[in-house]
């Protein structure tokens, strides 16, 4: 489970991630000006300091494909899986629809796992037994994991106020945001996005 946020533990100092959650599309057209939830899969992420950025941002969590096969595996022949989706209260046939696509998407992906704020591969995990992050800022504060337990049951982003979600293609590259939906529909408008031409150089 990603935390919140991270704090400093000496001054209290937070420090947030640079979007929401961030999305692939899979649609086997070019990205228009609007998509259906169909065509979009939730990016695997791990927590990571972004060296570039000097940010806390969401990393690509991409494993071996032979991973992603043994939960394949694993869902057909009715267990469940933690990654790269959790299917503990799903059908089997529920479960076996949504690690479908993450098998396919492992199969053919190529470029090594990406920080989603910039693009870039120089970051630090932080969910590691003892990332030590010290806050520059505070003469004894190091970076902590913090969690916030919500019950909201809203109609979720993108409904009263624009959305942002990042939205990438199937090599972590930043393609657009998702911006408005109507409430209840699948459909979501879409505004193009890349990352900083810095980000992307060799």
């Amino acid at each position: 489970m990603t935390p919140n946020y991270y704090a400093c533990n000496s001054c209290g100092e937070k420090f947030t991630f640079n979007s929401q959650a961030p999305l692939y599309y899979l649609g086997p057209e070019p990205l228009g000006t609007r998509v259906d939830e169909t065509a979009l899969l939730d990016i695997p992420v791990r927590p990571a300091w972004c060296k570039d950025c000097n940010s806390l941002c969401h990393v690509e969590d991409i494993l071996p494909a032979r991973e992603i096969e043994s939960a394949y595996a694993a869902v057909r022949s009715g267990r469940h899986v933690e990654y790269p989706v959790n299917t503990e209260y799903m059908e089997q046939d529920q479960a076996l629809a949504f690690v479908s696509p993450y098998l396919r998407w492992r199969l053919e992906r190529r470029r090594p796992a990406r920080a989603l704020c910039c693009g870039g591969m120089n970051f630090q995990f932080m969910d590691v037994a003892q990332p030590l992050i010290k806050h520059a800022e505070c003469e004894f504060g190091f970076i902590t994991e913090q969690f916030i337990i919500s019950s909201y049951c809203g109609p979720g982003p993108g409904v009263y106020s624009a959305a942002n979600i990042p939205l990438h293609d199937t090599e972590g590259e930043l393609i657009g945001h998702l911006t408005w939906r109507q409430r209840g529909e699948s459909v979501w408008q879409v505004e193009p996005a890349s990352y900083p031409p810095a980000a992307t150089e060799d």
